[in-house]
């Protein structure tokens, strides 16, 4: 008999243990109550004072769901509460409270962003005529460079006329020239001759 409560309480332990040896982990106050915190795991046990919803608390060792936890509030109390009442994500409240702020920042947000494309399209406004006057310049330098190569190709063909007449003018000066001389040599050899006589 002796042997039989024995292995009975080995096999308890073993089915306790686990449950018993869990890591500590924070969990949270489930919404709109308030728990009494107490000395043991039952509703007969002392009061160690009260846990609010939100409260994030310290689970040292829990007894499964549908029993008692043994938690460590944020200032340090210990003792025990109902499990089912745990959570491992804050109230919703505080998850409502919290989603709310980083709404209202992304508004703020959105609002900055909001001025700050106004001013950029302002400025953008007042840019216009020169940022016109810049693509009208680009234009007519594009113009001015085809008439500067126009004109220099005109030029060019200029110089190169020029050269040609200069060079026909020169031709037409030595063909003179020489037709003068042609004509003019004969008569002064007869002179001579006659003037020799």
């Amino acid at each position: 008999m002796e042997k039989t409560k024995t292995s009975l309480l080995f096999s308890a332990l073993l089915v306790v243990a686990p449950v018993l040896v869990q890591a500590a982990r924070t969990q949270y106050i489930s919404d709109d109550i308030s728990l009494s915190l107490r000395e043991g795991p039952s509703n007969d046990a002392g009061s160690l004072g009260i846990v609010h919803s939100g409260d994030a608390v310290t689970v040292l060792e829990s007894r499964g769901s549908d029993s008692y936890a043994r938690v460590r509030t944020a200032d340090g109390r210990e003792g025990w509460i109902a499990a089912r009442y745990l959570s491992d994500r804050p109230a919703a409240r505080d998850q409502l409270k919290q989603l709310q702020q980083q709404l209202d920042q992304a508004h703020q947000q959105l609002q900055a962003t909001q001025r700050d494309l106004d001013t950029a399209k302002q400025q953008l406004a007042r840019a216009q005529p020169a940022l016109q006057l810049a693509a009208d310049n680009d234009q007519l330098r594009t113009q001015l460079a085809r008439r500067e190569q126009a004109d220099a190709q005109l030029e060019a063909r200029y110089n190169a006329e020029l050269a040609r007449r200069r060079t026909l003018l020169v031709g037409a000066g030595l063909v003179g020239a020489g037709v003068l001389l042609g004509l003019v040599l004969p008569r002064l050899g007869r002179r001579r001759r006659r003037g020799d006589f």
